[in-house]
Order: C-alpha cells, then structure tokens, then sequence
C-alpha cells in the first residue's frame, strides 16, 4: 500500500512517518508545491491531508485533484478544525473520513487499513481461480498457489487495478521504498515468474504502456 501524507508540521510529519514506515511505503510532503508534484506522479491507494498548511486551507483544496487522478485513492483528513461542521464540509467535498488533532498512532493505522479493506473487494474471481485481497492468498479450482511475497505484492496490485493500465514506472513506484535502486527489468522478471506459476495467463502486456489484468 502505498500512503501520501500532506503535513506543514515536520516534527508530527516525522513522526508519523517513522511510525508507519515499516507497515506502508508513506511519501511524506509539507507544502502544497511539493503534494501536487506527487500526487500527478504516484497513484495512491491512501491520501492523508492536514487541512491547514502553512495558514491555507490547502487539503480540502487538494481533494479535487485526488479525485480526478484516482477515485479508488481513500482520503483522510487530518485536523484542529474539529467542529461538526468542519467535519461536515471535509467528508461533503470528497473525504473519506475525518481525523481530529491529536491524534492515536495506532488509531490512524486502524482507519487507514479500514479504508483501504472498504475500497477493494474482498474476493476477485478470474475464470476458476479465487483472489482473496484480504490475505493475499490464490486458489484453482480450491488449491491454493504460493507465490513469493514480492510476485504476490505486484500481482495484487494490478488485480486491485484490474481493467486499468499500470505502467512499469507505476508499478515501480508503488511497491519499492526505492524504485531508482530497483534493477530496470525487475517487473518483467516477476511477471514471467507469476505467468509460470499461474495455470492462466492473466497478465497481458501493452506495448509501450504497461500491464494490465481484465476482469469481472
């Protein structure tokens, strides 16, 4: 899962950051220049906005333009404004849900693991074969199929994406911490391992635009 993360405050910015750094691949930003750098860049599977940066009320600008690039990018707002109405205003422009500041580490990674469970289907079914999302598991025909942790990561993320193009930069940005220390033909490598371990092709290839998978 990859996490966008919009906070003008670094010392809370690093402190989230390092709490939910080893869970999720996080891009923390503090200005407004820097999130819609990123945002036109990376797809994300959650967006966490501060609505104040630095005296404006920015994130409730920038839900917007997440929606735009994705509508399956869950957002959570994240604020001292904590008035019904305040909070009314966030979820009417377009969040997903609403945070008040403090906040619990360990209520924050509750609510982002509950948005992300609520915009992916718990089951997706190709052909004879069962993809459950919720564990990461694969069954044929109710055999199960092991796949290493890293082909499962690139294969779940195109079927969470499925009927959509994904481009290699894509992929590469949204498993790896890292993409520009990943070796150039890494996501073809795992493709080719998962095409050998699947009984079906499910995996087609776009020339010069990406990978996609297409299902009901």
């Amino acid at each position: 899962m990859r996490v966008f993360y919009l906070e003008d405050d670094e010392k809370l910015s690093q402190i989230v950051k390092e709490f939910l750094q080893d869970k999720v691949i996080i891009d923390a930003v503090n200005t407004f220049d820097e999130a819609q750098g990123h945002l036109l860049s990376y797809h994300y599977d959650i967006a966490l906005l501060d609505r104040n940066i630095h005296g404006q009320d920015i994130g409730m600008n920038l839900i917007d333009m997440i929606k735009k690039q994705s509508q399956e990018t869950g957002i959570i707002i994240m604020s001292a404004y904590s008035t019904i109405n305040d909070k009314i205003d966030g979820l009417e422009l377009g969040a997903d849900d609403y945070m008040e500041k403090p906040f619990d580490m360990k209520e924050l990674y509750a609510r982002i693991q509950a948005l992300h469970r609520r915009n992916v289907p718990k089951n997706i079914e190709v052909g004879p074969m069962i993809f459950d999302t919720t564990n990461k598991r694969i069954f044929h025909n109710e055999e199960e199929i092991f796949l290493t942790h890293k082909e499962n990561d690139l294969l779940f993320y195109l079927l969470i994406n499925k009927n959509k193009v994904i481009s290699h930069e894509q992929l590469l940005h949204s498993l790896y911490v890292h993409p520009e220390e990943i070796a150039s033909n890494t996501i073809n490598v795992r493709i080719n391992a998962i095409r050998k371990k699947l009984p079906v092709d499910l995996i087609k290839n776009i020339k010069t635009r990406g990978y996609i998978i297409e299902a009901q």
